[in-house]
């Protein structure tokens, strides 16, 4: 068996409703190309339309596991995920082995 190609952030979360746009606005022109400058390239959007399951689902990709680590401890990664709790609540942050299909945590 060979080992996986790199590591999947999984970042789980449901908006706030009332804040939807603006939530739309923050992650498209500021969280994503900071997630990519920290070395995290975006994957995957899911939506979750009915069942007890977070709202949203982003996946990152990173080849190894020390750039993630880095981006969720760092001060950037910090300062970034404390903005996004601005917008979002139950946030999650889960990081798996890179495979081809669908993954969650």
């Amino acid at each position: 068996m060979t080992s996986p190609q790199g590591y999947k952030l999984l970042v789980s979360y449901d908006y706030i409703p009332d804040r939807e746009m603006a939530y739309r606005r923050f992650m498209i022109h500021q969280w994503l190309p900071a997630m990519q400058a920290l070395g995290l390239e975006p994957m995957a959007l899911y939506h979750t339309l009915w069942g007890a399951y977070p709202v949203r689902l982003v996946v990152l990709y990173a080849p190894n596991e020390t750039v993630i680590r880095r981006a969720l401890i760092g001060e950037d990664g910090l300062l970034w995920r404390r903005r996004l709790e601005e917008y979002v609540v139950n946030l999650s942050y889960c990081i798996v082995p890179a495979r081809a299909w669908f993954q969650f945590c």
